[in-house]
């Protein structure tokens, strides 16, 4: 699942290691759209450090009463929330929602995706994670520049790892909002949350047999490793691993040691207290759970904070209803959570 050397952690790493499938429950029809709706959508590009970005300027129903970045999670994925074969369309929902609610925005295709593709660089050797704020705070500046709205009606939007994107953007002197959304996002230092999805993948292969008891501790010796390397800022050491090498660590090591330098929680703890935010977990949730965001929720609790708690909704913004949290149901096409599209409505009507 790795892809153009841009490693899938927080959107994907649930579903690497489990080797077994747990099945489906069948449910009654949801009752929510099944599909985004592009119509109001105009191509767009911009530039960030040489490189051209394309993505969608979705124009408001009726007048504009203020706009959104819209980022979404992590690996190559492009302006809908999609990545290769996992087609979820999280950030194209949430561009729905927004529209019709007056909140024009702009979602584009991260580097290695859709059209921007790797904007002819080398794949052995992309931009770490601190270039990826650069180039959320040119996109912002971009929608600014185009609408004419300034920082006191304009929101930014982070899904998953976009959310710590839209953590540091906030934290940065290049961009002025006031007005931030993580949707279920990363929501501890990342390679903590890395190392915990990849532990709890471990023991969910030895419990089927597809690991040994010795096997496991081997890898957990071997990825821990691997992640004290990349904070020391180390070449790693550790030996040929399924676990570290099929994760890209090797490879993408300076893009997760940026991600992992800062706590998402300290970031949310250094907004202005005149923003308001919206922060969601969810009970279904398989890759950042609600226990983990509680530290981001304390360290908002000085703005003006709306916190969603759902219970059926995926990490991908999904309507799983009564379908069980695992990965044949999580990572497959959904409608949009009606959890999600109440919470976050009410928000958006109230900004």
């Amino acid at each position: 699942m790795v892809r153009r050397g841009r490693v899938m952690t927080v959107l994907a790493a649930s579903a690497m290691l489990l080797l077994a499938a747990a099945g489906s429950a069948a449910g009654d029809p949801i009752n929510v759209p099944w599909s985004p709706d592009d119509a109001l959508d105009s191509e767009v590009s911009f530039e960030s450090d040489g490189i051209t970005y394309y993505g969608s300027f979705r124009a408001p129903v009726g007048d504009t009463r203020g706009i959104a970045l819209v980022l979404p999670g992590s690996g190559p994925t492009d302006r809908n929330g999609n990545s290769g074969d996992l087609q979820v369309n999280s950030t194209a929902y949430v561009a729905d929602e927004l529209s019709r609610r007056g909140i024009a925005s702009l979602r584009f295709d991260k580097l290695g995706a859709g059209e921007t593709g790797l904007g002819g660089l080398d794949p052995n050797d992309l931009p770490g994670f601190d270039a990826q704020v650069d180039t959320a705070a040119h996109a912002l500046a971009f929608l600014q520049q185009r609408t004419g709205v300034g920082p006191d009606r304009t929101t930014v939007i982070g899904h998953s790892e976009g959310a710590l994107t839209a953590l540091r953007l906030a934290d940065a002197d290049s961009a002025a909002f006031s007005h931030i959304g993580l949707l279920e996002p990363l929501a501890i230092r990342y390679l903590d949350l890395l190392s915990a999805q990849v532990n709890r993948n471990i023991d969910q292969a030895v419990a089927v047999g597809q690991f040994t008891e010795e096997q496991a501790a081997s890898s957990r010796d071997r990825f821990a490793q691997a992640v004290a390397d990349i904070r020391a800022g180390r070449t790693l050491s550790a030996e040929p691993d399924p676990i570290v090498d099929g994760l890209g660590l090797r490879a993408n090591a300076r893009f997760l040691r940026e991600a992992d330098a800062t706590d998402p929680a300290d970031l949310a703890a250094a907004l202005p207290g005149t923003y308001s935010s919206f922060l969601t977990c969810s009970d279904k949730d398989l890759n950042v759970s609600c226990g983990q965001v509680e530290n981001v929720r304390v360290a908002l609790s000085h703005t003006d904070l709306h916190f969603a708690h759902f219970a059926n909704s995926s990490h991908t913004l999904g309507e799983l209803g009564p379908l069980p949290a695992d990965p044949n149901t999580a990572l497959a096409p959904l409608p949009l959570s009606s959890e999600f599209r109440d919470a976050f409505g009410a928000w958006v009507d109230g900004l």
